[in-house]
């Protein structure tokens, strides 16, 4: 069975503000390295240690894994994976909601009165953004060893759907350093018979899920 935890970075510049980060490169907030390496020290003595870390090039999630790897009795290897970075949300990129509607007073109303998919300039598509989930999953299957895999709270939503199996992905408000188990079989992952509904070989469970301060 492959164990994986996926991650959310911790706070980044930005997120504290209500900012759509997206691919806006953002170091962690001082408070944001304190509970990585916190959680890390948690996660110290737990029942099973990775054997690397997986982490979006970018700063907030690079700091988030280096800080979770440093507070282990080992360090472990750490590997950037370009398809892991946040979904690019081109021109509202850095912004907040009401920065936005000012700028791009059409964009946004039209965003809020329609619930389907529509198109903003420059950003990636939802195909293009499972497609990366996708490709991560089969670079999982292949690997085949324990991962902690440190991502981005919008992309992470489309890689669980993948790795639950999903044609769908699901909305999940992944909060920052929530972490979510999974552990599966991977001589299993492409049988069509009912070990698909083999409860015993695909198995989740949240570890860490913080809750969100309320004003």
């Amino acid at each position: 069975m492959m164990r994986l935890r996926l991650i959310r970075h911790a706070e980044a510049i930005g997120n504290a503000e209500a900012r759509m980060v997206g691919r806006q490169d953002a170091p962690l907030t001082v408070a944001g390295l304190t509970q990585a390496e916190q959680l890390g020290v948690q996660w110290r003595q737990q029942s099973w240690q990775p054997q690397a870390i997986w982490s979006s090039p970018l700063q907030r999630a690079q700091q988030t894994a280096i800080a979770l790897s440093q507070a282990q009795l080992k360090a472990m290897p750490l590997v950037l994976q370009p398809a892991l970075t946040e979904i690019d949300l081109g021109c509202l990129t850095g912004l907040t909601w009401p920065e936005a509607e000012q700028r791009y007073p059409d964009l946004c109303q039209l965003l809020l009165r329609d619930r389907h998919w529509q198109p903003i300039p420059e950003a990636e598509t939802l195909s293009d953004c499972r497609m990366r989930a996708e490709q991560i999953c089969t670079q999982l299957l292949q690997a085949n060893i324990d991962l902690w895999i440190v991502s981005h709270g919008g992309f992470l939503q489309h890689l669980f759907a993948t790795l639950l199996g999903c044609d769908r992905s699901w909305g999940l408000d992944w909060p920052l350093l929530g972490a979510i188990d999974l552990s599966l079989s991977t001589e299993d992952w492409r049988d069509r018979g009912c070990d698909r509904w083999n409860t015993a070989l695909w198995r989740w469970q949240i570890v860490h899920w913080p809750s969100r301060p309320t004003d």
